[in-house]
């Protein structure tokens, strides 16, 4: 719940500042159409680039999912134990190293 309320106020903050920040060239009536089409471009990510994104948090969310579920199995004392970071880190970098396997080996440009 904290995660999403945070996401809604950093999304409402961002389109406030743009708004103003668009608004604020209109009134100084900047006239220089090169650089007001690189200031409100809008960044579009190819399907390939967006391929590549959606795969890695693919990874980060499987893996990170099966660290918490491998962390259930193991005994450990909760309060005096830091081995469920421990845990959670190596599947995460688990799933981030095969991220880059699939990257380096499929995804690669030819040049």
């Amino acid at each position: 719940m904290i995660t999403v309320t945070t996401w809604l106020i950093v999304m409402l903050l961002n389109n406030l500042m743009k708004y103003r920040f668009k608004r604020r060239i209109i009134e100084t009536n900047m006239n220089d159409e090169n650089l007001i089409s690189l200031i409100l471009e809008s960044k579009k990510d190819d399907p390939e680039e967006r391929k590549i994104k959606l795969l890695k948090w693919i990874f980060i969310s499987f893996f990170g999912g099966i660290g918490l579920i491998v962390q259930e199995f193991l005994p450990y004392k909760m309060d005096e134990s830091i081995l469920p970071y421990g845990v959670l880190s190596i599947f995460l970098s688990i799933g981030l190293l095969l991220y880059y396997l699939i990257i380096h080996y499929f995804f690669r440009k030819p040049s």
